[in-house]
């Protein structure tokens, strides 16, 4: 088992505040489950039942995430492509949200202004366990192994290159992070499409760049860029 420590390390290296006071909601709406908040197990069970109950008259998932855990990431989104469910995003969809929960929805649906932000995936992860005590790294790096053994199958599965978490972590964008308070990065509708990511539309297009702050702002990627 990963101690706390370990834990609120990789949700550090992985997403955005998963450990924060933020409260996750979870509620139909119409013809929508609405999620907001960090991605959670408890909130996922809730997401799961309230389907269970409205499946007939539910097909899309809203989301407003900056990201949580990558396995609880993984349970939304296979859940998500298991059942056939579009993913909208209205305002932002980051880290494994942006990994793992739009990537599989059948639709993806996206605001004008609505950002899908990456913030690096498990293929890049290995280097950055490096502050840890070297006891505890072992048991990290058995985590990240099984974890990408996951990942690995659910890109497989959702037919989407794998290399969609890791691009903007290239040695060509290193001089961006940290910088003018770029935290990661994002692709255009093309980048997308080229990546597996089908079945994009834009509501009241053209889709625009709108960053969310000067301080959490994000860099676009192409899709052939290593």
């Amino acid at each position: 088992m990963l101690n706390l420590r370990e834990v609120v390390l990789l949700s550090l290296l992985l997403s955005f505040n998963v450990f924060s006071e933020e409260i996750t909601s979870v509620f139909v709406q119409g013809n929508e489950i609405h999620y907001d908040g960090g991605i959670r197990k408890e909130a996922n069970i809730e997401l799961f039942s309230l389907y269970k109950e409205n499946h007939q008259t539910t097909d899309t998932v809203v989301i407003k995430s900056k990201g949580g855990d990558v396995n609880n990431g993984m349970d939304l989104a296979e859940f998500i492509f298991e059942n056939q469910l579009n993913v909208k995003v209205l305002d932002y969809c980051l880290s494994s949200c942006a990994n793992y929960v739009f990537p599989a929805g059948k639709n993806k649906i996206l605001s004008n202004t609505g950002i899908v932000g990456f913030h690096g995936g498990l293929a890049n992860i290995a280097s950055q366990i490096s502050t840890l005590p070297e006891n505890q790294q072992k048991q990290v790096k058995k985590y990240i192994e099984k974890s990408s053994q996951r990942e690995i199958q659910f890109y497989k599965k959702i037919n989407v290159n794998r290399e969609i978490s890791s691009l903007g972590q290239s040695e060509y964008y290193q001089n961006l992070y940290g910088n003018k308070g770029y935290v990661g990065w994002y692709y255009s509708l093309d980048s997308l499409i080229e990546l597996g990511v089908t079945n994009i539309s834009v509501i009241t297009p053209p889709w625009v760049l709108k960053q969310i702050s000067e301080k959490v702002k994000f860099f676009e990627v192409g899709a052939h860029r290593t």
